[in-house]
């Protein structure tokens, strides 16, 4: 049998003709999973319509409002102490515990936050010891052990805020000026003692002599007295 060109021609362009069907059919089977399933997601996302009459709302029990906002009830609050109306006697009053810190903090109410201000309410009590000391004309011993605990407080004070905002108070600058000052009388009387036997109340010896002493002491008073003045007020 002569086989022409014509008749492989055919023959070729059947069997591509199966080859695509065979390949269309396999891409279909391939991608109709995909497809199935893009669909199935898709549905199943969709929102569920709800009824709002479904939700009952709240179930539980309401507070109280009037609970909290009604009428209060007035109160009675009686003294925890006695007054006397009748008391008249001023001497039966008792000193002001100036030195005790409770009092200080609590009954004054002074600042908590400051330390100077307590600092500043227990030099009072040196320069009133001092004052009372010149004024009741005290002994020699008793005027110089005070002097020095006075500049020792004044020495600490100034430890305590020199080159501070406290160091320009005027009662800061007041204290270091007397410390200095009672110091000076306190080392002058000390070396009178000492030296008074063997000097003449001449030239040299003549800064010992009582009426000097005397003197200078009235000077450091009316110091002392300015001092607390200055030290009430900035307090």
């Amino acid at each position: 049998m002569l086989i022409t060109d014509d008749f492989l021609d055919t023959i070729i362009i059947i069997i591509s003709m199966k080859r695509f069907l065979s390949l269309f059919i396999a891409c279909l089977i391939l991608t109709a999973p995909a497809y199935s399933w893009g669909w199935f997601k898709k549905s199943k996302e969709e929102p569920k319509s709800e009824n709002v009459m479904d939700n009952p709302g709240y179930k539980g029990t309401l507070p109280e409002l009037n609970k909290n906002y009604g009428a209060k009830e007035e109160k009675v609050v009686t003294p925890i102490y006695e007054s006397d109306e009748d008391f008249t006697d001023p001497a039966a009053l008792k000193p002001i515990p100036r030195s005790n810190p409770a009092f200080v903090n609590i009954i004054l109410k002074s600042d908590k936050s400051s330390d100077y201000l307590n600092n500043v309410n227990d030099m009072i009590t040196y320069v009133e010891k001092l004052i009372d000391s010149i004024e009741n004309n005290e002994s020699d011993q008793l005027f110089i052990a005070k002097a020095r605990i006075f500049k020792f407080k004044v020495d600490n004070l100034k430890r305590m805020y020199n080159g501070k905002s406290e160091s320009y108070y005027p009662g800061y600058k007041k204290l270091q000026q007397t410390g200095a000052h009672t110091d000076a009388i306190a080392t002058l009387r000390e070396e009178a003692v000492t030296y008074k036997k063997y000097l003449a109340y001449q030239t040299t010896g003549s800064v010992y002599n009582p009426a000097n002493i005397a003197q200078q002491l009235e000077y450091l008073l009316s110091e002392l007295q300015d001092t607390l003045m200055i030290l009430k007020e900035e307090r």
